[in-house]
């Protein structure tokens, strides 16, 4: 063996693994793996991911339940969440400038322009506009789903006084407000506006430049439409179900 330049030793080991694995067996191991295909994304993750910059606001907790019963895709919020992680989007902050990135290139939209602009002019509040809205909207609304109306909770905005209070006491409605500085009194709709904030307008913001009001009334119709029948819920009173699921009777959406 010292004329090829090798010990016994060697020479034995190359000899079981020809006896073992064949000529195979005593090719030199690469170093290096060969540069092969790209691995595909699979179909799932990119769905994901899409609705993760769409949704910004969502957590890997609704991306999965959306996930489910949308696209009957099973997949843990711990595997969103680490899929996010991994590809940089793991915070809200990271997906909303995602969405400010995609916006500047295509649209030049500028959010803090279009914020400034569209809400310079206080809201429009007005006691008339909320006597009609609960006459024409929100009692019949209910009525027809079978719910009878007794009661109104309020803030104690200018906007529940006056023509509202002559709504409620027309329509044999008892009109209650809440405790000042006790937002806790009305969480529901407290926390109802910080979805609207959150999963809205700090979305479309960076997706669309507002000129009126009817394209903001046409967006919060959308969301609106959407937050009743199809997003996800994980509150402890609607336990999965959608708040059209509950008002109207229909059976839970798995």
């Amino acid at each position: 063996m010292s004329g090829l330049g090798i010990s016994r030793t060697l020479f034995y080991r190359w000899r079981k693994r020809l006896e073992r694995y064949g000529v195979d067996g005593v090719h030199p191991r690469r170093q290096r793996g060969r540069a092969g295909r790209p691995v595909a994304t699979p179909p799932e993750v990119e769905r994901l991911l899409g609705i993760a910059i769409s949704a910004a606001a969502w957590g890997c907790r609704r991306i999965a339940a959306y996930l489910a019963r949308t696209w009957q895709v099973r997949v843990a919020p711990s595997t969103v969440q680490r899929l996010l992680r991994r590809v940089g989007l793991a915070t809200r902050r990271a997906r909303l400038t995602v969405l400010e990135q995609q916006a500047a290139r295509t649209a030049g939209l500028l959010t803090d322009r279009t914020r400034r602009t569209l809400w310079r002019a206080r809201h429009g509040h007005d006691a008339a506009a909320a006597a009609t809205f609960l006459r024409a909207v929100v009692v019949p609304h209910f009525q027809r789903a079978g719910w009878p109306v007794r009661r109104v909770l309020t803030d104690g905005g200018p906007e529940f006084k006056g023509a509202f209070d002559v709504a409620c006491r027309d329509l044999a409605l008892r009109h209650t407000r809440t405790k000042p500085r006790h937002a806790w009194t009305n969480g529901f709709v407290e926390r109802l506006q910080g979805t609207i904030l959150q999963e809205l307008w700090r979305v479309v913001f960076r997706r669309r430049y507002f000129t009126s009001r009817a394209g903001l009334q046409r967006a919060l119709d959308g969301f609106m439409h959407h937050y009743n029948t199809e997003r996800p819920h994980h509150g402890y009173r609607v336990r999965g179900r959608t708040p059209a699921a509950l008002v109207w009777g229909v059976a839970a959406v798995q």
